[in-house]
């Protein structure tokens, strides 16, 4: 029985390579769309993670058009979502050409097939939906929580911000300890190290945003030590 579903399975996911390897070949534009959309997926989780660690939901201040560039919005969680991408591309490319032969087993693959076999029920489909689900959340969430704790110990870059106005009932317009938390096109999400909150700043209020070089070089010592 656990061979029968192993054989069963490896064929069917054979099968199912094939089938992608010739849709992306005859869809490469509408496969890299998908890739991206995927990635702006995960770009939206990591957004909604970070701010929402500051106590404020990030979709009352994000635009349709925010969705589609919340991938870019930290170069770290590019680069992790293509290493995902590339790490991928390559096993399934190398498990095209290395199917396993369940009828030809030794003693540690049939305890390995009787381990696996709960998963070998499974249509490979399936599987590939049930690692994107797991995936697309779980880095991003986990790049969200550490960027939020170093945006609290003063651990990321502070800048002097020059509004062109006051925010709320505020008369200041210089602030001049904060650090960027996350940029969509309407606002600035900033942490201000003074009061020790969140602030959402317009684009449009803002005049100028210079860095702190004493700053920049307490936290590159730190980070040494």
């Amino acid at each position: 029985m656990v061979i029968e579903a192993a054989s069963k399975y490896y064929n069917q996911l054979n099968n199912d390579l094939k089938a992608v390897k010739k849709y992306i070949h005859n869809n490469f534009g509408v496969f890299l769309t998908i890739l991206y959309l995927l990635g702006s997926l995960s770009g939206v989780v990591y957004l909604y993670v970070l701010i929402n660690n500051f106590s404020v939901d990030v979709f009352n201040f994000i635009e349709i058009s925010d969705f589609l560039l919340a991938l870019i919005s930290s170069p770290l969680l590019i680069t992790i979502y293509t290493a995902i991408i590339v790490l991928t591309a390559i096993y399934l490319n190398w498990r095209s050409g290395h199917m396993p032969d369940p009828s030809k087993t030794t003693v540690l693959k049939r305890l390995y097939y009787g381990f696996c076999y709960p998963y070998y029920l499974l249509k490979p489909s399936y599987t590939a939906v049930l690692f994107l689900a797991l995936i697309i959340p779980t880095y991003p969430t986990i790049l969200a929580h550490f960027h939020s704790k170093d945006i609290v110990n003063e651990k990321t870059m502070s800048y002097h911000l020059s509004l062109n106005y006051p925010i709320a009932q505020s008369k200041v317009t210089q602030l001049q300890n904060v650090q960027i938390v996350a940029s969509t096109i309407g606002n600035l999400f900033v942490y201000d190290n003074k009061q020790n909150k969140l602030l959402i700043i317009s684009q449009e209020n803002i005049s100028a945003l210079i860095p702190n070089e004493n700053k920049g070089k307490t936290v590159s010592s730190e980070s040494k030590e």
